[in-house]
């Protein structure tokens, strides 16, 4: 091993590990457009399209399942019965922790905490200073991890872009988990694109836990998991993958992907309804596998640009497509996830931040557990960028800090103090309050700038943008730590006959 892949102890990565932040968690909900009434009549859309119009494609190992109560054929469609779904929505597990390497830090989704994170699996990286894209490498994956890693608003890391330098669809899945665990502490999230690739990535966690039971009670990866061919048809392959995690212990992200007007209905009701629907069918299929085991929804409809049939991912019609979603899951008190922050803005501008700002800000509110591609991309989701990672982390941190709880009763204590600076005839600078309060109600910008004119004048230069890049060179130019001991990455480069050395030699 070279020195580039030095081990640091399990409690060096505790203490600098930034996601120990005090702002990391947000309570959201708050933002309820449907009424109980419309969230009622959506969810009797919902339950018709699971127990009547049902699913084209039964994945075998569900064949099992197929009598007049649990699985039911239907015109040569598959439905799920009415007790089914009852006794799903009623009994699954909704206590679900995803945990970090180091076990001291994990993301509690049974609260309606909100958590922001990466994701995309973008085939291209912008080389910001040339402004142009090229096809994305291990490398980038690798820098990606090491940047999220040191950002205090990001509490996940779901790989941001493909590897197109490997051409194996099984090795180039073992390479993005193990490049991404090794670079960064936070949960990792990932993909396979076959069911025989998910054994031996289980045991590449059960070997970096320290065994199988250690992993399956604080799991540090998941699996996302695009199960469905909108409209309504399962995925066998992808079904199978499902199958193998909730084997091997692996949480689930059942997600589904449809773009209203092309995949699912124009209306942004219809599309919900099918959406949610799409997402409950997988929740259905794991725990008929295994009652505990570890699912999150993922119901993602995608609006689409009619004129070009391209996604518009930062139109306000996706912020409120994600919006209902959210609350919609909320009603069946399921932990879920949702996109928001996919700019369709090609650089880290002006168009790209108003864009994040409203999905994630609406996402987040609405409830959304664990907001992926709240980071890093760009272009429909085609292109990633590293400056944006830092910037979206300060936006994800003004957001969060919007989400803020607040303590009425502290008012009583605020009275007082009031009375006593009139009477002082003083301010309330110099209050021990104030001094205290400074470095824990309040979110300070490192890129942002707070400049009064004058000063702006005399360093113009210092872009928010520019700051950016000075902190990302910041993290990039400090010596690699691995997080993964150099023991564990040879017996995995050796088990799984992998070679690291290639993906972090590359320029």
């Amino acid at each position: 091993m070279s020195r580039r892949r030095g081990s640091r102890s399990r409690g060096a990565q505790a203490t600098n590990n930034s996601n120990n932040s005090k702002n990391l968690r947000a309570y959201g909900n708050r933002l309820n457009t449907l009424s109980e009434k419309e969230k009622a009549e959506i969810n009797a859309g919902v339950q018709h399209i699971l127990s009547e119009i049902g699913f084209e494609q039964l994945p075998k190992f569900l064949e099992c399942f197929v009598d007049n109560k649990t699985i039911i054929k239907k015109n040569n469609r598959f439905c799920f019965g009415l007790e089914l779904i009852d006794e799903c929505l009623k009994s699954f597990n909704n206590n679900i922790l995803l945990h970090q390497q180091n076990r001291e830090n994990y993301l509690d989704l049974s609260k309606g905490n909100v958590y922001f994170g990466t994701g995309g699996a973008a085939p291209l990286i912008l080389d910001y200073e040339r402004k142009v894209y090229r096809p994305s490498l291990g490398k980038d994956l690798l820098n990606a991890a090491r940047v999220v890693d040191r950002l205090d608003n990001l509490s996940f890391f779901s790989r941001p872009l493909v590897l197109t330098d490997i051409a194996d669809p099984h090795l180039m899945d073992i390479y993005t988990a193990v490049i991404s665990l090794s670079a960064t502490n936070k949960h990792v999230m990932t993909s396979v694109a076959n069911h025989k690739t998910v054994k031996p990535l289980a045991e590449v966690c059960y070997l970096i836990a320290g065994g199988e039971d250690a992993f399956r009670r604080s799991p540090f990866l998941s699996l996302n998991i695009n199960f469905i061919i909108p409209p309504l048809r399962l995925d066998a392959e992808a079904c199978e993958v499902m199958r193998e995690s909730v084997k091997y212990g692996i949480p689930v992200m059942a997600n589904v992907f449809g773009q209203r007007g092309a995949s699912s209905p124009v209306s942004i009701v219809g599309s919900v309804c099918q959406t949610v629907a799409e997402a409950l069918s997988g929740l259905l299929i794991c725990w008929l596998l295994d009652p505990d085991s570890k699912v999150i929804c993922g119901p993602r409809a995608m609006v689409t640009d009619l004129r070009t049939g391209g996604m518009a991912g930062g139109s306000g019609e996706q912020a409120q497509t994600t919006s209902l979603l959210s609350q919609m899951m909320h009603y069946y008190k399921i932990p879920n996830s949702s996109i928001a922050g996919a700019s369709d803005s090609n650089i880290p501008d002006y168009q790209a931040g108003y864009e994040k700002a409203l999905s994630i800000a609406t996402s987040a509110q609405s409830g959304a557990n664990l907001i992926t591609q709240a980071s890093g991309m760009l272009s429909g989701l085609m292109g990633v960028s590293l400056e944006s990672f830092v910037l979206d982390n300060e936006l994800c941190g003004s957001i969060l800090s919007s989400m803020r709880s607040i303590d009425v009763p502290v008012l009583t204590n605020d009275l007082e103090s009031i009375k006593q600076v009139i009477e002082r005839d003083k301010h309330f600078l110099g209050e021990s309050d104030t001094l205290k309060r400074m470095s824990t109600d309040f979110d300070y910008p490192k890129s942002a700038k707070r400049l009064s004119p004058e000063l702006w004048m005399k360093e113009k230069d210092n872009t928010m943008l520019n700051e950016a890049r000075k902190n990302l060179e910041n993290i990039l130019s400090s010596n690699f730590q691995s997080h993964l001991s150099p023991e564990i990455l040879k017996k995995i480069e050796t088990d799984f006959e992998i070679n690291l050395d290639e993906i972090y030699g590359q320029k």
